[in-house]
């Protein structure tokens, strides 16, 4: 009885039950007990979280890699393999890049596991750069997403 009645409560109404209710309740939703030492704000979010999932879908593919990334750098202390963080975040799916090289525009589409450009799916910007211009790059900033260095020749020479 007691289950069947926090089941049925709205997401709203997860601030009115107790610990060990909401830890019943996370239990029966997400279908494994919680930890511990977490309190009743944060299981109420979790119960909240996987409803939203549950009804919109979860995190895209590439959130969901930077995020386990992340934790694995913090639970290691930054002594894993992982790649750095990116300087400069992506834009957000379905973004289009533009590009003008040698008189030619290129397009650019950010999609869940790449970038699209000319039909083919690649795994960096810098291999699209690479590829227009015939030599080594540095994608984001290829594309303006990032500051030029400023100890390079051309701002020397201020060209």
């Amino acid at each position: 009885m007691f289950r069947r009645q926090t089941r049925n409560i709205g997401v709203n109404g997860l601030d009115r039950l107790s610990r060990s209710e909401l830890r019943g309740l996370w239990t029966d939703e997400l279908g494994e007990a919680p930890p511990m030492s977490i309190g009743r704000d944060v299981l109420a979010l979790g119960i909240a979280y996987g409803r939203q999932e549950r009804l919109q879908g979860g995190l895209t593919r590439p959130v969901t890699k930077e995020l386990d990334r992340l934790l694995d750098r913090s639970l290691h202390d930054d002594l894993t393999d992982a790649p750095p963080a990116p300087s400069t975040p992506l834009p957000r799916t379905g973004t289009i890049l533009v590009r003008e090289w040698q008189g030619t525009t290129h397009h650019v589409t950010i999609v869940d596991d790449g970038f699209v450009w000319n039909g083919h799916t690649h795994r960096s910007l810098s291999s699209i750069a690479r590829a227009i211009t015939g030599t080594k790059w540095s994608g984001p900033r290829f594309f303006g997403m990032r500051e030029p260095n400023r100890n390079t020749a051309e701002n020397r020479r201020g060209t």
